[in-house]
């Protein structure tokens, strides 16, 4: 067997999960995540997996996520994008066994003991991610929205634009509330060395720009390839392991509420 694919057939702490609200364990202790850095600079591209976005060397120590669920301070290095073919399909995370028709992940290395990623990733303690599920609606994320014209400029792997002042701590949905548990990147080699971090609030994008992403290929313009559409791993067996959330669900508004000014929406009825 290929050694990259190890820890992702045997691994125990494989991502992603589906979020069972009836399970979360409430952690008062559980602070709200703290996310800093002004603009940053970096490289939009289509890796013919999912959409990425680099945030150049030169900001990597400025941009960090710390506190909540972390004891150290992490640098984030990129965020990437999954999503569906339809709107009942495309995160990797699941609320409820309900799918959203996409995810942001902005992934971070602990920069408190840790030089660097290739550091991080194999080791205890090394990596966050917080996962942004995202919903179809009529106002959107700005500075999602703001990359619109980028987006069609990446249609084939391989692709890059460079994008300048791009605001990553306003992808996050205005909510102190998120759920969290120990898990593992989503991709070969499937390092359990994640922290993920499962905003309670979706991150909301227009139809137009799900129909970008959704036109991207997973090749290059010569040999195309098909659709990038549908990027996302099936969710993974909790092995036992504990979801943990700062939203106290036995004495405030339940989680998953289908009231659209709080928690996750699920996928509208009728939508494909």
């Amino acid at each position: 067997m290929n050694t990259d694919w190890y820890l992702c057939t045997k691994g125990k702490q494989q991502s992603p999960i589906n979020i069972d609200p009836r399970e979360l364990l409430f952690d008062m202790t559980l602070t709200p995540i703290k996310v800093e850095g002004g603009r940053v600079d970096g490289v939009l591209s289509n890796t013919g997996h999912f959409i990425r976005f680099l945030v150049n060397d030169t900001f990597n120590r400025e941009l960090t996520v710390s506190r909540g669920p972390l004891t150290y301070t992490y640098s984030i290095t990129d965020y990437i994008i999954h999503f569906g073919g339809f709107d009942s399909m495309g995160s990797e995370h699941t609320i409820d066994g309900h799918s959203f028709p996409g995810e942001i992940q902005i992934m971070a290395y602990n920069s408190d003991l840790y030089s660097n990623f290739s550091m991080a990733v194999n080791s205890p303690h090394g990596l966050a991610s917080i996962s942004i599920l995202v919903q179809i609606g009529t106002v959107p994320n700005r500075e999602i929205e703001s990359l619109a014209t980028a987006f069609k400029q990446i249609k084939y792997q391989g692709l890059a634009v460079p994008i300048s002042q791009f605001s990553i701590p306003d992808l996050l949905p205005n909510t102190p509330h998120y759920m969290t548990y120990d898990g593992s990147l989503t991709a070969p080699g499937c390092e359990e060395t994640v922290t993920w971090i499962i905003i309670n609030k979706p991150l909301y994008v227009t139809d137009e720009i799900m129909s970008i992403f959704r036109s991207l290929m997973r090749g290059t313009e010569d040999t195309p390839r098909g659709l990038m559409e549908n990027n996302f791993r099936p969710t993974q067996r909790h092995e036992g392991r504990s979801v943990r959330t700062n939203v106290n669900v036995g004495k405030s508004s339940p989680l998953c509420s289908v009231k659209k000014e709080t928690y996750y929406q699920a996928n509208v009825p009728g939508r494909n």
